[in-house]
């Protein structure tokens, strides 16, 4: 007579696949919370995307229902509105524009506030100097001032000592470290380099030179638009 020995029914090997399924799941999940969680999103275990660093994907979407948002909202309040009167820079056709960081107008500000600190007191507000700067700069951190005048006429400096206010506020931006300056043909000011201007105001901020209150201005719209530059290491 044969015993058969070892058999398992049917009935009691389907616990042990679902306890198997199960445990597959979990470490599926583990892996998943892993890869979306707020620090793998930017890299960073210190900058979470709860604070406004958004994956590229969570952008776009964030990014389109804005824009759908903003069409409607302008859709209600100017219903008859012709888009040709409107600069837009998704229009291709449009031509002669710049890129330059959203919180531009903070960092004028900041350079403006600044300023006195290198210059025994003095006010010298350079912050037009520096837009005019960004207006003309191309995608490589580099300008070429050929006509000093046109340039200081552009910042808002009336003729007469328009050339050497020009210079002298170009100056202020040089030793507050926004730019880097070598002379050429048309002058000392001829060649201009832009460095990050965020980076230049951690180091500025980093001396004490920026009053708190500015500067947590500048890092909260900073956040606003998703720019990782004052919280890169």
């Amino acid at each position: 007579m044969v015993t058969k020995m070892n058999a398992v029914p049917a009935r009691e090997a389907a616990p042990v696949k679902t306890a198997a399924a199960a445990a597959t799941r979990a470490k599926s999940a583990l892996n998943s919370v892993g890869k979306s969680s707020p620090t793998a999103a930017t890299g960073r275990p210190d900058v979470p995307v709860g604070i406004g660093m958004l994956n590229d994907k969570q952008a776009r979407a964030r990014r389109n229902g804005a824009i759908e948002s903003n069409l409607k909202m302008r859709a209600h309040l100017w219903p008859d509105l012709d888009e040709k009167r409107l600069w837009l820079r998704t229009d291709k056709t449009r031509k002669g524009f710049t890129t330059m960081p959203r919180t531009m107008a903070l960092i004028i500000n900041l350079i403006d506030d600044i300023s006195k600190q290198v210059t025994n007191g003095k006010a010298v507000p350079a912050g037009r100097t520096y837009l005019v700067l960004w207006c003309r700069v191309f995608d490589e951190g580099f300008v070429k001032i050929d006509i000093e005048a046109v340039a200081a006429m552009e910042a808002g400096y009336a003729r007469g000592r328009n050339v050497a206010t020009w210079r002298q506020h170009l100056a202020v931006l040089r030793d507050l470290g926004f730019i880097d300056c070598k002379d050429g043909p048309a002058g000392p000011y001829q060649y201009i380099l832009l460095y990050n201007p965020y980076q230049v105001i951690r180091a500025l901020n980093a001396k004490g030179m920026i009053q708190q209150n500015t500067y947590t201005a500048l890092f909260q719209r900073a956040i606003e638009v998703r720019a990782t530059d004052l919280t890169e290491t």
